[in-house]
């Protein structure tokens, strides 16, 4: 039987990532996405990328050779763009509380606050083929990271980092799904 040993890792359909509460579990199921995600906002085509750092310490014995190898240090990361310039987009980066939308739909985001967001789980789903794959953490911080161009002919893009808290990302494959 022969295997699919390339995956190619498109965005699902909607192209969304999602949130929810602090805590909530990566899904395991992918058929649906489970209720108590939300939908956030479009990711761009460049799509997502997961940062993953390990810092080891490499023990040898006296005649230098290496005889274990220790994980001192580690941590994941997720970046990407959202490309919706929506009160809820903007209110997941830049937080509610720096987000305001007056009775005729104008939006006013506060960006010279130094408040962040408050911690959240976040997920962002992917197709190859008849496969979902998803990553995300159940607490993790959000923020802006980059300049944002506004520039004619072209899509406002909002760079951000999620940074997975207290126990870092994790990678879901469901096949056939």
């Amino acid at each position: 039987m022969a295997t699919n040993a390339v995956n190619i890792g498109k965005g699902r359909s909607t192209g969304m990532f999602y949130t929810a509460v602090a805590g909530t579990a990566i899904p395991t199921t992918l058929t649906t996405i489970p209720a108590d995600w939300t939908e956030t906002g479009f990711i761009s085509a460049d799509g997502m990328e997961l940062q993953l750092s390990r810092d080891v310490e490499e023990i040898k014995d006296w005649s230098n050779i290496i005889r274990r190898v220790v994980l001192t240090d580690h941590d994941e990361k997720s970046s990407g763009s959202c490309i919706s310039t929506t009160a809820e987009a903007l209110s997941e980066l830049f937080g509610e509380n720096n987000v305001t939308v007056d009775s005729s739909g104008v939006i006013t985001v506060d960006l010279s606050s130094g408040e962040l967001p408050p911690e959240k789980a976040y997920l962002f789903v992917m197709k190859d083929g008849d496969d979902l794959m998803c990553f995300g953490c159940s607490k993790g911080q959000i923020y802006v990271t980059d300049n944002v161009s506004f520039t004619a002919g072209d899509g406002i893009e909002w760079p951000f980092e999620v940074t997975a808290l207290d126990g870092g990302m994790k990678f879901v494959k469901v096949p056939g799904a």
